[in-house]
């Protein structure tokens, strides 16, 4: 059986083109060995070469061109984003940011042409005729009961599935170990009603998703932050102290595809972080929504896959794979999962039993996987153009943090911008970007944006990233705008 931590055949083809480019001192527009000659070369399949490309382009060391070949990239900037100025010491804070993103969603949807801030999937990369014939065929079946109400633990249909999906985790879920809900949020609020109660403080990544946050606000919790790398993920150092100062009641993690970083963490680091929040019994809930638009091959496993002490309360959704219109998610809940399935009940007693019908079958057909397949390569290949035109465009000065999977791009601006008035002068250009503060309840991302890349590359696109670039240049001699 191969060595789990080997490299597969196309990253050591990655790695050998790599090292081509190196030798042969290669330049920013020079045209790279064409597929053919490195699988004629290397003996390998062109399907891996192409693969291996993907991979590379993904990284930012190479773009395509079409009907012309694979070229180097422009030289990547500091793609090390830097740590927050001082020595950071985590303090439980208040949250206070449903108004701001309240009125940036609302103000981008009105006035952003081009919205580089909701992270959905777009429609180009969704399996629309398949979830069309699935959502009919559900409809049609007059021997079904999709019209009537559901289990609370979900449609049988769609849970078998999910079940089977879980599979590779080696112990696996079974049936009664999972609950269908309105997508992940309603899974993560349903987990932190289950643990805590208002006044509490709750672990969180720093920076991490808004909708986390506003999750906490509207219960009254407190968030205390953990630094989060873009190469290494949560500071599980900083973790262990805080644990070791503060009573905590629950922590939340995106273990795999971090938004806004795009960030995973390690399967060493992901096994240490169940253990120590086993040992000191406090609940991890994890939010696994983008895990399966990792880059990594195979799909990184999550960390409920290693939870021996039932403490993970495991959340995600399909809106990321299979269209954020569905609100379909779910939660297997550990030793809270009984508490859970009472709140649901409570709440709204089930989800829409009639896409959860379509997704299940979609999801017997097999094409499941094929598709999120296809998906990620379309979107490493869209993060390469992306990567590319920013790299042309932007000032030295701006930092990426170059994502390993999901929707985000994670910029650090100079010292001297605001995230928040950039956002609002890119509005009035038809620009939607999301500014760092809606990330955190602190003030260290103030010169931090994200732009989420899923919107299929065009030249558009191209052209509103140069005027984004060029706002960016002209910061200092455009007066800040009047605070709505």
């Amino acid at each position: 059986m191969k060595n789990e931590y080997a490299l597969f055949r196309y990253e050591e083809v990655a790695a050998k083109v790599t090292g081509i480019i190196k030798n042969l001192d290669l330049s920013t527009g020079d045209r790279v060995p064409s597929v053919r000659q490195v699988s004629e070369e290397l003996q390998v399949s062109m399907a891996t070469v192409f693969q291996a490309y993907h991979l590379l382009e993904a990284k930012g060391l190479i773009i395509s061109r079409p009907r012309s070949g694979y070229f180097v990239n422009a030289t990547v900037k500091n793609t090390q984003v830097q740590k927050p100025a001082g020595k950071y010491i985590p303090l439980p804070s208040h949250v206070t940011l449903n108004s701001m993103i309240a009125n940036m969603i609302k103000n981008v949807r009105g006035f952003g042409v081009v919205n580089f801030s909701i992270v959905a999937p777009v429609n180009e990369l969704l399996p629309i005729s398949r979830m069309s014939k699935a959502v009919r065929d559900t409809l049609k079946d007059p021997a079904g009961d999709s019209f009537q109400y559901p289990l609370i633990e979900g449609h049988p249909r769609l849970v078998k599935q999910i079940v089977r999906q879980t599979f590779d985790w080696g112990t696996g879920l079974a049936t009664d170990e999972v609950l269908v809900t309105n997508g992940c949020i309603e899974a993560i609020n349903l987990c932190l009603d289950a643990v805590a109660k208002p006044g509490d403080i709750i672990l969180v990544e720093s920076p991490t998703p808004y909708g986390i946050l506003q999750c906490l606000e509207s219960r009254n919790l407190l968030a205390l932050e953990i630094i989060t790398h873009p190469d290494t993920g949560l500071d599980l150092d900083q973790l262990a102290r805080a644990i070791q100062q503060h009573q905590i009641a629950a922590c939340v993690v995106t273990t795999i595809c971090n938004s806004p970083i795009g960030c995973s963490m390690s399967r060493e680091n992901i096994i240490r972080l169940v253990q120590l929040l086993s040992q000191h019994n406090i609940p991890l809930i994890e939010d696994d929504a983008l895990g399966d638009l990792s880059f990594s091959h195979p799909r990184p496993l999550p960390a409920k896959a290693f939870d021996k002490a039932n403490n993970v309360l495991y959340c995600t959704s399909f809106s990321k794979t299979l269209g954020s219109g569905f609100r379909i998610g779910w939660v297997s809940g550990g030793r809270y999962h009984e508490q859970i399935k009472r709140l649901k009940y409570i709440s709204n007693f089930f989800t829409n039993g009639i896409l959860q019908d379509a997704i299940g079958r979609f999801l017997e057909t097999g094409l499941y996987n094929g598709h999120v397949k296809k998906m990620k390569t379309a979107l490493q290949q869209n993060l390469a153009r992306y990567m590319d035109s920013i790299n042309r465009h932007f000032p030295d000065e701006v930092k990426i943090a170059a994502p390993k999977g999901g929707f985000s791009i994670w910029l650090e601006l100079p010292a001297y911008m605001d995230g928040w008035e950039l956002h609002r002068r890119a509005l009035q250009e038809g620009i939607g970007i999301s500014p760092g503060q809606i990330f955190s309840t602190s003030s260290q991302y103030n010169n931090y944006i994200r732009i989420n890349y899923c919107p299929m590359w065009n030249m558009k696109i191209d052209r509103y990233l140069a005027k984004l670039a060029a706002l960016i240049k002209k910061y200092k001699s455009i007066p800040q705008l009047t605070p709505n």
